[in-house]
């Protein structure tokens, strides 16, 4: 029997972890065992109903190996008690008695009111991740929509999402902002939010303390799991990669929503099995790509007024147009210049930024910049087609042979490079530059990607790049 009573108080503690409000309901049912029954005691229709509707199936399950049938029962105990019984009792006692009958409400309340606070804290989520801090642009305006459409509608026709891109672009924001959403509209929902090496060091110490049981429940009874940068899941972890295999198994077809994300796509994970990827594949997968200039522009605006501060228009201009990387960079830009100018009290002006941000952006004060690769050397606006009119030019070819769609080794090698100039010097999205050369976007970004790689190990082909962007600087009439 104690063991029947233990896994139900093992239950209670997994399946509660981090919700108050179903701790303390639960904490108040009873349980009742009969030789081949489980009875919840319960003292009201709201918790009877609630218990069926959140926790029945799982319940069952939890003793359906011992074969036990789980029943609701409502208690006849205070629930049905007459009110005349009652006020007879209230009017026994006195004033010394009710102040402390009081007292004990007022301090049972905290037991089941979840504050926004609490639900915020839960899962490592940080407050500031929300859909209304997210800057919205070309670059992550699709992942944004279906992070969004899969916190209103979870377990829906986006299972799984899938987010990837490079560092510091939003993934971690907008699987917070999901986990917010979630728990702000609806508080009884099991939100878990986890890196993957949380995930892993949950399940190693799980198994040194022999409890797997607790680990399985904790992680396969979310209604809504979220895990960040699976790429650090590793397949000399077999046992491991065998639980979040099952995990989204059991997720899956319970219909629980699942959102992963990682700096690549689901096929280029090459830590994980086929049929792992197949299972990321499965669903809905975004990227999220560099922010153009104009985004650029609205996320250092609104860090600076996050911050209280109405920077200067050019201040703003600068540090968008020479932070390029990553949102992280920006946002890191700008709280640097923030802590310096306040340290010093100076204003917020152009030259101090310039000074402040040299060693971020490759600038010196007078505005030019240093070189740190190629491309960074272009630090005024070009069109594609002046792109395109410099690459053909160097591989004398013709226009024509760059949109025919010819397979031609050293046709394609141009091509990719074009799309390769145009991603990091002018503001087009992967959409914009399809639309010229009339590829789709998955075209444009595996060619990307593809270009970037080759050049990290192709020392020819990186000083090709070198004199077509000095040729591209000459049409320009710039030294």
């Amino acid at each position: 029997m104690n063991s029947l009573l233990g896994i139900w108080e093992e239950f209670v503690n997994i399946a509660t972890l981090g919700n108050s409000l179903d701790k303390a309901i639960l904490s108040k049912v009873k349980l009742d065992f009969t030789s081949n029954e489980v009875r919840i005691l319960v003292n009201d229709e709201f918790t009877k109903t609630w218990i069926e509707n959140n926790y029945l199936d799982r319940i069952k399950s939890l003793y359906e190996h011992y074969d036990m049938k789980v029943v609701i029962v409502l208690s006849k105990s205070d629930s049905e008690k007459q009110p005349e019984e009652k006020e007879a009792k209230i009017q026994k006692k006195s004033t010394k008695n009710e102040t402390k009958k009081t007292t004990s409400i007022l301090e049972a309340e905290p037991e089941i009111k979840v504050s926004d606070s609490e639900n915020k804290n839960y899962g490592n989520l940080n407050s500031k991740y929300t859909f209304s801090n997210f800057v919205v642009g070309p670059s992550n305006e699709f992942a944004y929509h279906a992070a969004l459409n899969v916190a209103r509608i979870p377990g829906g026709m986006y299972n799984p999402l899938f987010i990837y891109g490079g560092v510091g672009l939003g993934k971690t924001h907008l699987l917070q902002a999901i986990a917010h959403e979630v728990i702000s509209k609806n508080k009884l929902k099991k939100v878990m939010y986890v890196t993957s090496e949380q995930f892993i060091n949950d399940f190693f110490k799980a198994m040194n303390e022999k409890n797997l049981h607790s680990f399985r429940l904790k992680y396969r009874e979310a209604d809504v799991l979220l895990i960040d940068d699976v790429q650090f899941f590793k397949s000399s972890m077999k046992q491991v990669m065998e639980e979040l295999f099952h995990t989204f198994n059991k997720l899956f077809h319970d219909r629980k929503q699942m959102v992963f994300s990682s700096d690549r796509a689901p096929k280029e994970l090459e830590e994980f099995s086929d049929r792992m990827k197949s299972r990321f594949e499965s669903g809905l997968i975004v990227y999220i790509d560099k922010p153009d200039l104009e985004t650029r522009l609205k996320i250092v605006e609104a860090k600076f007024r996050s911050e209280g501060i109405d920077a200067p228009e050019d201040v703003i201009n600068f540090i968008a147009n020479n932070i390029t990387d990553n949102v992280r960079s920006l946002e890191s830009a700008v709280l640097k210049v923030i802590a310096y100018t306040s340290f010093s009290k100076k204003p917020i002006e152009l030259k101090t930024v310039k000074d402040i941000l040299s060693e971020n952006s490759g600038t010196k004060s007078n505005g030019k910049q240093e070189e740190q690769n190629p491309e960074s050397q272009i630090i005024i606006t070009y069109t594609i087609d002046e792109i395109i009119e410099a690459v053909t030019s160097y591989y004398e070819i013709s226009k024509e042979d760059i949109f025919n769609g010819s397979k031609q080794d050293g046709l394609i090698m141009a091509r990719n490079l074009i799309i390769y100039i145009a991603k990091r010097i002018t503001n087009m999205s992967f959409s914009q530059i399809g639309e010229v050369l009339n590829r789709t976007h998955s075209t444009i970004l595996r060619a990307y990607e593809k270009t970037e790689s080759l050049l990290r190990k192709d020392l020819l082909l990186r000083e090709q790049l070198k004199e077509i962007l000095t040729l591209l600087k000459s049409k320009k009439n710039v030294a």
